[in-house]
């Protein structure tokens, strides 16, 4: 309905966005489905807090505007909801000097009729680029037409965020975008990760209110597969599958996690578990009550508050690991369906992989110990690819990202 009318209304917006006056301090920040997290969220508190300009955070959810009154001022928050909510919503996007992103489509239904000069559009993205993983960009898997919008929609964007040099010249090669629009500055859930290193206690604190674990922990494993979207343009997700091992007995793992005084999260991909709050369907055979505990978006938005405390990471080809190198911390991989995994292969998997690759459960067991007993093992390679792919260091991306703003 509301795309109806901004293209009913376009030659009207477009004149209007070619005069109106911008608001220099003012940045309209955009989440996935509305809701407060990732890249935008903390670029967003950041500049809450250096109490610079006027960021405001959309949403078309009633209940996350609510729930965020509760933190925030009404002057921080827009709501897109009803007649006047819309209209109130076009005037800030219309006098924004700039709108962080996380997705190409954030902000489209505006965009394609404002493009200007003036306006800056910052794509934050989600993560950081995993060559040897997944490609990025635009795959030849559907018409001329839709490869065309596509190419539209990413050169909209003024400028993308990088983490690396490396990153930067592999996206803007397959996005088909000119490699001045991308600038490394490091990401803001990077210096997440970077500034909680010194706040363990904290982190331990937060896990425990979370899960409210029936016994005391040490050790702390995550389990976090990226989603399988073989079948994403027929409108169906194929699923990924927790320890995907003919082997595999839940027994034997529980009494691995017992003997090693850990416990085990496992973190479903949000285009799988659409962020739902009680959609277990994956992990429910697995999950118990003591040490194997399900952890995905309902229980906490942004993993990679709680990375800092991870002593081990399992994965498959997700972007995760790019994160968690920052922790140079042991990782292993469980590429179960590498040659089938349609988003495909840039580079040499196993030499962009800094772990072990397993492929049954009794191999996983035996490298799990390993490397419980002994995280400094290929902490070399980890250390290798964490410079390669992470150029700032210094947890200090919000402020870079700001003087990009500025200028």
């Amino acid at each position: 309905m509301f795309s109806a009318v901004i293209f009913i209304l376009s030659p009207l917006i477009y004149l209007i966005n070619k005069i109106i006056p911008l608001n220099k301090g003012k940045v309209l920040f955009y989440g996935k489905r509305g809701l407060f997290h990732g890249n935008p969220k903390y670029l967003f508190n950041y500049l809450i807090e250096k109490q610079w300009g006027q960021p405001l955070w959309v949403t078309k959810s009633k209940s996350i505007y609510h729930n965020l009154s509760k933190q925030y001022s009404q002057k921080n928050l827009v709501l897109r909801k009803g007649i006047v909510g819309q209209f109130k919503y076009i005037y800030h996007y219309l006098t924004s000097t700039a709108i962080i992103i996380r997705g190409r489509n954030d902000c489209w239904h505006m965009l394609r009729y404002t493009k200007t000069k003036r306006r800056k559009i910052i794509n934050v993205g989600h993560g950081i680029l995993v060559p040897g993983n997944k490609k990025t960009g635009i795959e030849i898997r559907s018409s001329g037409r839709s490869i065309r919008k596509e190419i539209r929609r990413r050169r909209a964007v003024t400028h993308y965020t990088m983490c690396s040099d490396i990153e930067k010249y592999i996206r803007a090669s397959a996005y088909h975008v000119n490699i001045e629009n991308f600038v490394v500055t490091g990401l803001p859930l990077s210096d997440i990760i970077i500034n909680c290193h010194n706040k363990k206690q904290t982190t331990v604190k937060l896990l425990i209110e979370l899960l409210n674990p029936k016994v005391d922990f040490v050790k702390v494993i995550l389990y976090a597969p990226t989603h399988r979207d073989a079948g994403r343009w027929k409108d169906s997700i194929h699923r990924s599958t927790f320890f995907p091992f003919t082997d595999f007995e839940l027994k034997r793992l529980q009494l691995f996690l017992e003997e090693n005084n850990a416990i085990m999260l496992l973190r479903t991909h949000d285009l799988e578990n659409k962020f739902a709050i009680k959609d277990q369907s994956q992990t429910k055979s697995i999950i118990d009550d003591k040490r194997i505990f399900y952890f995905s978006h309902s229980v906490l938005l942004d993993v990679n508050e709680i990375l800092p405390v991870v002593d081990l990471l399992i994965t498959d080809f997700s972007t995760i690991a790019t994160d968690f190198l920052l922790c140079n911390r042991p990782i292993i991989y469980i590429p179960y369906d590498l040659k089938e995994y349609h988003r495909g292969i840039i580079f040499d998997y196993d030499t962009w992989t800094p772990g072990e690759k397993v492929y049954d459960f009794k191999q996983f067991l035996k490298t799990a110990h390993e490397y419980l007993a002994h995280p400094e093992k290929d902490s070399e390679h980890r250390e290798q690819l964490k410079r390669m792919f992470h150029q700032y260091l210094d947890g200090n991306s919000c402020e870079r990202i700001l003087k990009l703003i500025k200028n």
